[in-house]
C-alpha cells in the first residue's frame, strides 16, 4: 500500500487539477478508513453496551452501526482533503489544529450539555483515535511524502507532518453532527421494549453462516481492501497511465527484491483476514475479559470469590496503575513510535532524543489509561477532562515552533495502532458493564490527548536549551529516513530503545 501511495503523492500533482487532486485523496481517505481492521472492534462493541443505560449509543451500535462508519470514513475523507491542501499551500499545523479542536470541542459541548446524547460522547472522541491505525496512517503519509515532494520542488517540507492530526479530530465532528442527526424518540424504543437482555442476546448470536467465525472476518477482510486496491490501481492505470505492472522493492536478507505489487497486496489480504480473526477471538474477548475481572479488586463481583480482594481505596488505588503500566507497556509495543523517535532525534541533532522521545509519549499513553479507568471506575464525565486536557495543549502549542507542534500532535495518531486500540477499548467496554457504568468508552481519547502535552512539555524544555537545532531542522527528515537506511535503523533505534528500557 505504501508504495502505491507514494507513487500516487509523486505524480497525481502533475496530471490532475488542485480540485481533483484533493477529490482523490478525499476518496483514499474514505477507503483507506473502511479498510481500518481496529475500527472492528467499535462495531461489535454493541454487546457489551445497555441498551436503557445509553440509548443513543446503544442505537449507534446497532440500528444506526453502518451510518457511524459511514460518518468516521467521511471524516477521515475529509481530513485527507484539507490535509492535501495544506500540504500544496505549505501551510503551518498550529492554527488548522487549534480552530478544528475549538469547533470540535464546542460540538461537544452541544451535544452534552444541549442535548440527551451525552452517552455518545466517549464513542465519537475513541474514534478520532481508532482511525489513525495500521492502514492509514502509513498510506495518508506515504501520500503526503509524495505531494510534498511533488509540489516542492522534490522536497518534502514541514508540512507533510499534521494530516493524522487532522485524521484524529475532523471524525469526532462527523460522528457528533450525525448524533445531532438522531431522532428525539429512537425508532426502536418500542420495538425492544419488551425483550429483555438475554432475548437481544439470542437475537445477536443467531445470524447466518456470514455472521460466524471465520466467514464474518473474511468477508469483512475482502470489504476492506479490495475495494481500495482497485481505486488504486484505476487510478495508476488509467489517470496515470502505468504500463508496466506496478512493482515493490522488499528489503530480505539485506538485499533487495522487485516484485510486482500484487503479491505483497495478496499477503496483506491474508493478514487483515487473520488480524480479523485474532481481533473478534483474542484480544477483543481478553480486554473484556480483563476489564470485567479488574473491579474484582475494589468491589464485590459475581464469579469470582474473595472480592474485593482489598478494600476500595487500595483497589482503586492498584487498578489505576495496573492501567497505566498498561498504557506504558502498549505504547513500547507499537512499532511505528520506534521509527518516530529515530527522526526526531536525527531532526533535532541530538536535542530531541529517541529516549526523550519514547519516554514522553509512553508516560503520556499510561497517563491518559489511568486517567480513563479512573474515570470509569469514579463515574466523572469525560467531557470537562478533555477540555482541561487540550486547553494544555493549545497552551503549549502557541509557544512551540513548527516542528514540535507537528511532531507533538501527530504522536497521539502514532501510538493508538493495532495492539493499543482492541485492548483498551475492550478493558474499558468491560470494566463500565461490570461497574453497571452507561459505557466503557473515554479511554482512548485520554490517551490521546496526554502524549500531546507530554512531548510538547519535553519539547518546550529542550528547546530552551537547544533551540537552534529544533528550530532549525526540516521536516524531509520527520517523514523519510535517508535512502537505502530506513529500515535498517528504524529496526537498528528500536532495538536500542529496547535495550535502555530493559536496562
Amino acid at each position: 500500500l505504501m508504495p502505491m501511495g507514494e507513487g500516487l503523492g509523486n505524480k497525481l500533482p502533475m496530471k490532475l487539477s488542485l480540485p481533483a487532486l484533493l477529490f482523490i485523496a478525499g476518496v483514499l481517505g474514505v477507503g483507506v478508513t473502511l479498510a481500518e481492521p481496529a475500527l472492528g472492534v467499535v462495531k461489535t462493541a454493541g454487546s457489551l453496551i445497555g441498551q436503557n443505560q445509553a440509548p443513543y449509543l446503544y442505537c449507534l451500535l446497532h440500528e444506526g452501526q453502518e451510518f457511524l462508519v459511514l460518518a468516521v470514513a467521511i471524516g477521515v475523507g475529509i481530513s485527507a482533503s484539507v490535509g492535501m491542501l495544506r500540504i500544496r499551500k505549505g501551510w503551518g499545523l498550529k492554527k488548522p489544529a487549534l480552530s478544528l479542536l475549538a469547533i470540535t470541542i464546542g460540538l461537544s459541548c452541544a451535544v452534552q450539555y444541549g442535548t440527551k446524547r451525552g452517552d455518545v460522547l466517549g464513542l465519537a472522541w475513541d474514534l478520532g483515535a481508532v482511525t489513525t491505525g495500521p492502514v492509514t496512517v502509513p498510506l495518508v503519509i506515504a501520500l503526503g511524502v509524495g505531494l510534498a515532494g511533488g509540489g516542492h520542488g522534490g522536497q518534502a517540507s514541514l508540512t507533510g507532518f499534521g494530516v493524522v492530526t487532522l485524521a484524529s479530530l475532523v471524525p469526532v465532528s462527523t460522528v457528533l453532527l450525525l448524533t445531532l442527526l438522531l431522532p428525539e424518540q429512537l425508532p426502536w424504543s418500542e420495538k425492544f421494549a419488551n425483550q429483555t437482555a438475554a432475548d437481544l442476546d439470542d437475537a445477536a448470536s443467531g445470524g447466518g453462516w456470514m455472521d460466524q467465525t471465520p466467514y464474518m472476518e473474511t468477508i469483512a477482510g475482502f470489504r476492506a481492501l479490495l475495494p481500495l486496491v482497485s481505486f488504486m490501481y484505476i487510478l495508476l492505470r488509467f489517470v496515470l497511465h502505468e504500463t508496466q505492472d506496478v512493482r515493490v522493492a522488499i528489503d530480505v536478507g539485506g538485499h533487495k527484491l522487485h516484485v510486482p505489487a500484487v503479491q505483497p497486496l495478496i499477503a496483506a489480504q491474508i493478514g487483515i483476514i487473520v488480524f480479523n480473526i485474532g481481533l473478534t477471538q483474542g484480544l477483543a474477548r481478553l480486554g473484556a475479559l480483563v476489564g470485567a475481572t479488574t473491579p474484582a479488586a475494589f468491589t464485590a463481583v459475581d464469579g469470582i470469590p474473595g472480592s474485593p480482594l482489598w478494600n476500595r481505596e487500595l483497589g482503586v488505588a492498584i487498578t489505576v496503575c495496573f492501567a497505566w503500566v498498561l498504557g506504558f507497556g502498549a505504547t513500547l509495543a507499537e512499532p511505528a513510535l520506534a521509527t518516530l523517535a529515530i527522526t526526531v532525534d536525527n531532526l533535532s541533532k541530538g536535542a530531541l532524543s529517541r529516549r526523550q522521545v519514547v519516554l514522553s509519549v509512553a508516560l503520556g499513553v499510561g497517563t491518559g489509561t489511568a486517567l480513563g479507568v479512573l474515570k470509569i471506575v469514579l463515574q466523572w464525565p469525560l467531557l470537562p477532562m478533555l477540555i482541561a486536557g487540550y486547553l494544555i495543549a493549545a497552551i503549549l502549542t502557541i509557544p512551540s515552533n513548527e516542528v514540535l507542534v507537528n511532531v507533538a500532535w501527530d504522536s497521539a495518531g502514532v501510538t493508538t495502532g493495532p495492539v493499543t486500540v482492541p485492548l483498551v477499548i475492550s478493558l474499558g467496554l468491560g470494566l463500565g458493564k461490570a461497574l453497571g457504568a452507561s459505557d466503557g468508552f473515554g479511554i482512548l481519547s485520554l490517551a490521546s490527548v496526554c502524549p500531546i502535552v507530554s512531548v510538547l512539555a519535553v519539547g518546550l524544555i529542550c528547546q530552551k536549551k537547544a533551540p537552534s537545532e529544533i528550530e532549525g531542522a526540516e521536516m524531509g527528515t520527520l517523514i523519510s529516513t535517508p535512502k537505502g537506511a530506513s529500515s535498517k535503523a528504524a529496526r537498528g533505534g528500536d532495538e536500542d530503545i529496547r535495550d535502555d528500557w530493559d536496562a
